[in-house]
């Protein structure tokens, strides 16, 4: 049914209730006490250092949360593709005490000034991923910035420059956890075929830009990487999706 029932079996009028939560494009009745958890706000808190004013993403920092802290027992090190100022990678790093994982590296890796123009299609250039280079004016401020942050977790490596050129830079052999960001199909992709091989049965990687309508074509490229690897894509309303690399391997069909 589209509307709960009260005990008095008579539907909740949701246009009479505020949302609980309205933000970065979600907007929900549904409970997200999550919020308020100090532990979540501290690592939040520290996830913002050097944000861009007014910006609001708690619940995609509480779906990071979740997958890398699902990630943390399995072997292998963490990677995020697409940093900007590490609001991600930021609040996971502080909520898992990541050096307290000292069996673990983050990588983290982004050309701090934007997108390269000659990944971006036609079709993204007709879309206005370009015009997303805006809030990329500082490259080398933005990168000091990260470099100054991140300096406290001793296995934490921020590399600068472009995906996939970057990846030959990062040395493990196996990742547990996989974040990407890039907001261009070209890279994210490079990226996926790059690191897939090397996760972990149960590993998660988190998509950033999947359900965004802006970025339609790195889903419809997903969509066909998921297809190409026999896996299946959770989409999550905050934009957001999830492939977990499975225990199994599908041989497909031998019938």
């Amino acid at each position: 049914m589209d509307q709960k029932m009260t005990k008095s079996s008579q539907p909740i009028n949701s246009m009479s209730r505020a949302f609980k939560y309205s933000s970065d494009g979600l907007h929900t009745f549904h409970n997200c006490d999550f919020i308020k958890h100090p532990r979540f706000q501290q690592a939040y808190k520290y996830g913002l250092i050097n944000a861009r004013s007014g910006i609001s993403i708690e619940w995609r920092v509480h779906v990071a949360i979740w997958a890398a802290s699902q990630c943390a027992p399995l072997q292998g090190d963490f990677i995020e593709c697409g940093v900007h100022t590490g609001i991600l990678s930021g609040a996971v790093m502080t909520w898992l005490d990541f050096e307290r994982l000292s069996n673990k590296k983050y990588y983290l890796l982004d050309t701090f000034e934007g997108i390269p123009l000659e990944q971006i299609s036609t079709t993204e250039f007709s879309m206005g991923v370009a015009q997303m280079n805006k809030k990329y004016d500082f490259g080398d401020k933005t990168y000091l910035g990260v470099k100054e942050k991140f300096k406290k977790w001793k296995n934490c490596n921020v590399i600068r420059g472009k995906v996939p050129d970057t990846l030959t830079q990062v040395k493990s052999e196996k990742f547990s956890y996989v974040s990407i960001d890039m907001n261009v199909t070209a890279a994210e992709i490079a990226a996926a075929e790059f690191l897939w091989p090397k996760m972990v049965p149960g590993a998660i990687m988190l998509l950033d830009d999947y359900g965004w309508e802006s970025h339609i074509q790195q889903k419809i490229a997903f969509d066909e990487f998921a297809l190409k690897y026999g896996i299946q894509i959770l989409s999550l309303p905050t934009g957001q999706a999830i492939l977990m690399k499975p225990y199994t391997i599908q041989h497909g069909n031998n019938e």
